[in-house]
């Protein structure tokens, strides 16, 4: 299998790379580490529209590739923001009852709402089967109770996309997807202040009788109107979760890289002994092995991208996203230490990548978790169930 990117792939990049320079950097520096708000988050992912973010109309995987990490590189929470944003205007799209598609679908595509997918609870994690939050049928639509938490862009979204059981006697049977527009069914939330990606808020959502019309099940619709495939409701809430894996672990590269950018530059220009940093043995080690592993991650992200859009390749997701995340960790934290002092400083913009890259490792599955479904995959026995 040939990753080497074209002379297309390669163009596209520069011509990326030199708009977000000039207009995403800028925003990174003055929002990157500041709480984000959802005017300022739809400035942001209007910004990226003309560049495909949003519409997925690329089906080459190495664009796709290259488009999240290049934009990790500059502004990581923006990444974020957009991702979840173009997440859940694709779902509500291409499954949601045709006339919440047309309402919903556009705006959120366009930038102009903000969405978000909640799985997660307080205690519901990676086992998605054990949702809790309920949505109980009543007369002509659903109502809902409970808590979504550690929820990405939950604070600043317009449109969530939520996940419920309907009958807890069915199990993950019972469990379906719903469009929850806030401007007409309200619900609470709250910021969960983080140590990294601050600009990528990080929520909890509160559901207290919050009623939305039956026709907000995402369960497929076809064109007349009728429900097409309820019974995928769940395995479509696992596919969502393998997508957000390879994109979590691409932001982590692209996280990795800036981090590598920067100590390059500085090493070449320090001075200590008499001579520049990076011609001592023991910088130009670290340099090396971390150039290594960014490769190395970016590979492995490439490479569940490009299987993950033709069938379900659980262990080559999980792979990417233990290795990756864990790797940006280990690369920022490297080039601090070839830095020196100057690496801990806010000012040189490392240690936000170290803060940055430390989240993560996290969600959508801890490296265990993925490591426990790598294992599974090799080995065919569950270590869980």
């Amino acid at each position: 299998m040939d990753f080497e990117l074209d002379e297309e792939h390669r163009m596209f990049r520069d011509s990326l790379r030199k708009f977000l320079e000039a207009e995403l950097r800028p925003l990174d520096e003055k929002w990157g580490d500041e709480e984000m708000v959802p005017e300022r988050a739809r400035q942001l992912t209007k910004m990226l529209v003309p560049w495909g973010y949003l519409d997925g109309r690329s089906d080459d995987p190495f664009i796709s590739c290259i488009m999240t990490e290049e934009l990790a590189r500059i502004f990581p929470s923006a990444a974020g923001i957009v991702g979840m944003t173009a997440g859940a205007g694709w779902s509500i799209s291409r499954r949601a009852h045709p006339e919440v598609a047309k309402r919903l679908g556009p705006p959120l595509l366009a930038g102009d709402l903000i969405g978000a997918n909640a799985i997660s609870e307080p205690n519901v994690g990676s086992d998605p089967s054990s949702i809790q939050c309920r949505a109980e049928r009543k007369g002509d639509g659903y109502v809902i109770n409970g808590t979504k938490c550690w929820i990405s862009n939950g604070h600043i979204a317009d449109v969530v996309v939520l996940v419920a059981q309907t009958d807890p006697k069915l199990g993950p049977a019972g469990v379906r997807q719903f469009v929850v527009d806030r401007r007409e069914s309200p619900f609470k939330s709250r910021d969960i202040e983080t140590i990294g990606l601050k600009a990528f808020p990080t929520s909890e959502l509160f559901f207290d009788d919050v009623a939305i019309p039956a026709t907000h099940r995402l369960d497929g619709w076809s064109e007349s109107g009728e429900m097409t495939d309820p019974a995928k409701s769940f395995p479509q809430v696992l596919q969502a979760i393998s997508a957000a894996r390879v994109g979590t672990a691409l932001i982590s590269v692209g996280i990795a890289q800036r981090a590598f950018e920067i100590a390059l530059a500085y090493v070449k220009v320090r001075k200590q002994f008499g001579k520049e940093i990076g011609r001592f043995q023991l910088v130009q080690e670290m340099i090396a092995e971390m150039a290594t592993e960014i490769d190395a991650g970016r590979l492995l992200c490439y490479r569940a991208m490009q299987f993950s859009r033709t069938s379900r390749r659980d262990a080559e997701v999980s792979m990417a996203k233990a290795y990756a995340t864990e790797m940006g960790v280990r690369v920022a934290s490297r080039m601090i230490q070839a830095m020196g002092a100057i690496g801990l400083a806010v000012e040189s913009r490392v240690e936000r990548c170290l803060r940055d890259a430390r989240m993560l490792t996290i969600p959508d599955g801890t490296t265990q978790i993925q490591n426990l479904i790598i294992g599974r995959a090799l080995i065919g026995m569950s270590a869980i169930r």
